[in-house]
């Protein structure tokens, strides 16, 4: 009986080992940082499927048909030197868009301070109404002296 209980444990543990396992992420072996010039020589012979180039950061990823991805930065004025080899290879490039500024969409102007101004002025005419109506009730009323 006891024998039957360590063989149930030992294959419960064995199935919490096992469902650990399957729910870790993935190595991230897939992307490696490497040199411009070893990027270069993998653009000029290696087996690519697509690029991303990022002209605001200046770096480039490339992805290689086995799903491996390679990142580098490139120096200033490579970039028209990368594009024209990947055209000529046929390779997919991508670029990443640059980044709008708030100052550059210009909204459009809403008038919301005429509405403002008009609630402000009804206000005070409804509190000037009020202080009126209480006043006057306020004060007392002589009689009409009178023969």
């Amino acid at each position: 009986m006891r024998a039957m209980a360590v063989k149930r444990t030992r294959a419960a543990i064995a199935g919490m080992v096992v469902a650990g396992l399957l729910a870790l992420p993935a190595h991230a072996s897939a992307e490696t940082w490497v040199s411009f010039p070893a990027l270069l020589h993998q653009v000029r012979t290696g087996d690519l499927i697509r690029a991303i180039i990022n002209p605001a950061r200046r770096d480039i990823e490339i992805k290689f048909r086995n799903l491996f991805e390679w990142h580098a930065y490139y120096p200033p004025g490579e970039q028209r030197e990368l594009q024209r080899l990947l055209h000529a290879r046929h390779v997919r490039t991508l670029f990443v868009p640059r980044r709008h500024h708030a100052a550059a969409r210009a909204h459009p102007a809403v008038h919301h301070h005429l509405r403002y101004i008009a609630a402000g002025v009804l206000a005070a005419l409804v509190l000037a109404g009020g202080g009126f109506l209480i006043v006057r009730r306020r004060s007392p009323r002589h009689p009409s002296t009178g023969s």
